[in-house]
């Protein structure tokens, strides 16, 4: 369970997160930040810093690395389904949205990088999946079905 100290300053960084209008919090002065992303391109985590218009104060906003345990397959599905409602899908550790990276893929299929920013959590992911396999585990017989059906193609 988060303090209410940690629950305001992830709410402060899902607003810089998703370039919302952050303020001050500089008791007596309430003034509209400039938020800057300090991130490396590739980093795992996202660096803010903001600075007051007013009293320019500045103030640091980041995650916090936390990469164990990794997404399990049933979260990452859950995520891409949510994606693909047009709604934004939420990190099941942290509630931070995801941000979902359309990647080249030599092949023209969709494949996508799920990034948490707050916690550093990643995955890659192609969309849809080509063949579902299934099996029985009480004969052992296997079978692989090709997605969407040929049905559904038309």
């Amino acid at each position: 369970m988060k303090s209410e100290q940690e629950r305001i300053a992830h709410g402060r960084f899902v607003q810089a997160l998703q370039h919302e209008h952050l303020t001050c919090l500089k008791p007596g002065c309430g003034g509209a930040m400039n938020v800057t992303d300090h991130s490396p391109h590739l980093a795992r985590i996202k660096i803010y810093e903001a600075e007051c218009k007013q009293c320019h104060t500045k103030e640091q906003i980041t995650g916090k690395e936390q990469p164990m345990p990794p997404w399990d397959g049933a979260s990452i599905t859950m995520m891409a389904e949510v994606h693909l409602l047009h709604e934004q899908p939420m990190c099941p550790f942290d509630d931070t949205p995801i941000t979902f990276t359309s990647m080249p893929n030599p092949r023209r299929k969709a494949r996508y990088r799920l990034s948490c920013f707050y916690c550093g959590r990643h995955a890659e992911l192609n969309w849809p999946q080509a063949r579902y396999r299934l099996s029985c585990f009480y004969c052992g017989r296997h079978a692989e079905l090709n997605w969407p059906p040929a049905e559904a193609k038309r």
